[in-house]
């Protein structure tokens, strides 16, 4: 052992003999090196990550593998000497005014690696906020109001972010409020001896505003009503840059336009009307898009879509869809009559043919589906619409059949159907924050006719809620309920509750939770509860993890649940960022195991899980 670590240590001892360590200032003129690695050392209340990020002399990351084998990082020290400045600036910006960097160049031949040391030292924090107004006295209301615009807490670490933050709230704050003209400006005195800070904020507000006239540029094939109708204000209403906003992404929605700016005009003059240019880009008023993809589930899938964003004028739209997968094959087409006999309504015809092949059946469909969408409140819109299709089952399993009360392999549902949503999320795609509440019902029969009879509710609610600063803990719950009316004591299967699988309770194989046939295909129930709560964490860049529990339970009773029969699934994944949404692979284990199932799922798709 002692001659086996002597040996040890002069492997160790030869080594660093062959590295020298140096700083920028001592290379040898003209010396060419390639970056190996950036090392933090030192950082504490900052992330190292952080600092890294600051410098303009970069490393691929390590997932990059393609990357970092066909990129060389050459060593420029003009620009280290600038990175040192940089992490410098992002150490005082984070309240660490008094912070020390050095750094050491280890030289291994012609390769570097860069190693920065950190020595924080005490953070400065806040002593005092002043809020001081020129032309106005705030009454006792406003004056918590706008103390409450302030993200500078009382001795919490004095920080550009939140410095620069604060501003930028206070001007919001009476800009939305119509006074278009307010000027915030802000001072710190910072003494570094007592690492104390004191902040003031002095207020000009200036006079209100109203909203003036609309000039529209830009457009030469398209009417000028289908743009000034998505006005989100009207001439002598209260200035608010929200409803700017509001309009220029109303406008931009409308898919006529490569750009469009939405601009106030003559803010200098101060005259109390603010009017209002629209710059537009028209853009071609029809598209087609290709697009395919992968997922466990569904395995390959594609999809083509042809849309015409101005069909006859008037802004309708007419589109054409053909999607494909292991699961879903349809030809789906749909009409949309924005305005229909009112602004914040449209009438919207979607006829669809397509096929469903699903875990215990297969369901062949055709369906003329019309509905009059209408939005409420920005972030509130509901539905309802008439629903006539037939459906064909194949492919159901005897047993299935035995155990479905009067089952009916094919016929006409006639029903209507009504939607309810809220979503005050900003990320469709990738949620950070907000919440979703959706309610859905659908009955079939009676007046309506047709040859099946039911009706099912649907409610499910969402919630993202920011932690750490940058981490997510997402929670999801689904409940759902439905039966058959009259001599129809069963609901269709097709229209039955199922659960498991990707987007469900994970570690489940698609449709595995809740009672199965001997031969484990799922019976569905007409009972359904599922909840997910999922903690997302960036990991680096682009690349973040998850971990998540998951539970549900499918039962034949109408509106029955009961803990008893929850089946739980745990795990773990990753998610990739990518413009159309986050890749995500997931590892997910059922904590009760259907027979003849694995004891763990792998799921793969494009977007988050909910």
């Amino acid at each position: 052992m002692r001659l086996r670590a002597m040996v040890a240590g002069l492997i160790a001892l030869l080594i660093a003999c062959d590295v020298a360590a140096v700083t920028v200032d001592e290379l040898p003129a003209g010396a060419v090196y390639t970056v190996r690695a950036i090392r933090v050392e030192g950082a504490r209340a900052v992330a190292a990550s952080t600092l890294r990020d600051a410098m303009l002399t970069k490393l691929p990351p390590w997932y990059h593998l393609w990357a970092r084998w066909r990129s060389r990082v050459v060593f420029n020290p003009q620009i280290f000497r600038s990175d040192l400045e940089r992490v410098r600036t992002v150490l005082r910006e984070s309240g660490h005014y008094e912070a020390a960097v050095t750094h050491d160049l280890e030289i291994d031949g012609d390769a570097m690696t860069i190693v920065l040391r950190v020595d924080e030292g005490r953070a400065v924090r806040l002593d005092a906020v002043r809020l001081v107004t020129t032309d106005f006295t705030p009454s006792a209301e406003e004056e918590r109001a706008l103390r409450g615009e302030v993200t500078l807490p009382p001795d919490a670490v004095f920080t550009q972010a939140a410095y620069d933050e604060s501003r930028a709230r206070l001007e919001a704050y009476f800009r939305q409020r119509g006074f278009a003209y307010v000027h915030v400006t802000k001072a710190a005195v910072v003494d570094t001896t007592s690492e104390r800070a004191a902040v003031t904020y002095t207020i000009t507000r200036g006079i209100p505003a109203v909203f003036g006239a609309t000039a529209v540029t830009g457009n030469e094939t398209i009417e000028e009503r289908l743009i000034t109708r998505e006005l989100r204000y009207r001439p002598g209403d209260a200035y608010d840059p929200r409803k700017i906003e509001k309009t220029q992404a109303n406008v931009f929605g409308l898919h006529l336009f490569r750009s469009v700016a939405v601009k106030p005009v003559n803010l200098d003059a101060q005259s109390g009307v603010v009017d209002v240019a629209i710059t537009v880009a028209e853009g071609p008023p029809r598209e087609v898009k290709i697009g395919a993809g992968y997922g466990l589930e569904d395995e390959f899938r594609g999809e083509v879509r042809w849309q015409h964003y101005d069909f006859l004028g008037g802004g309708r739209q007419l589109g054409f869809r053909l999607k494909g997968s292991s699961i879903t094959q349809a030809v789906e087409g749909e009409f949309r009559q924005p305005y229909f006999l009112h602004p914040q309504q449209t009438f919207v015809v979607p006829l669809t043919q397509e096929r469903e092949d699903e875990p215990g059946f297969t369901v062949a469909r055709v369906r003329l589906a019309p509905q009059i969408e209408r939005r409420f409140l920005p972030d509130v819109h509901a539905a309802l619409g008439y629903n006539l299709e037939y459906d064909d089952t194949s492919n159901v399993p005897d047993e299935t059949k035995a155990r479905l009360d009067d089952f009916k392999a094919r016929g006409i549902v006639s029903s209507v159907t009504a939607l309810v949503e809220r979503n005050t999320t900003v990320d469709l795609l990738d949620p950070h924050q907000g919440s979703v509440l959706n309610f859905t019902g659908e009955q079939a029969g009676g007046p309506w006719g047709g040859d099946f009879s039911f009706y099912r509710v649907v409610f499910e609610a969402k919630r993202y809620v920011p932690v750490f600063a940058t981490r997510v803990l997402a929670g999801r719950v689904r409940i759902g309920g439905g039966d058959g009316i009259g001599g129809d004591r069963e609901l269709p299967i097709f229209r039955r509750f199922f659960a498991g699988g990707i987007n469900s309770t994970r570690g489940y194989a698609r449709y595995k939770v809740g009672p199965l046939t001997s031969g484990g295909s799922p019976l569905g129930g007409r009972s359904v509860l599922e909840w997910n709560l999922e903690f997302r964490t960036p990991v680096y860049r682009d690349l973040g993890g998850v971990v998540f529990f998951d539970a549900g339970e499918v039962r034949e009773s109408p509106f029955s649940y009961t803990l008893d029969d929850l089946q739980f699934g745990v795990g773990f994944g990753v998610r990739y960022r990518t413009i159309v949404g986050p890749l995500r692979v997931d590892l997910g284990f059922p904590l009760d195991r259907p027979r003849g199932e694995a004891g763990w799922q792998v799921h793969f798709s494009i977007g988050q899980a909910f």
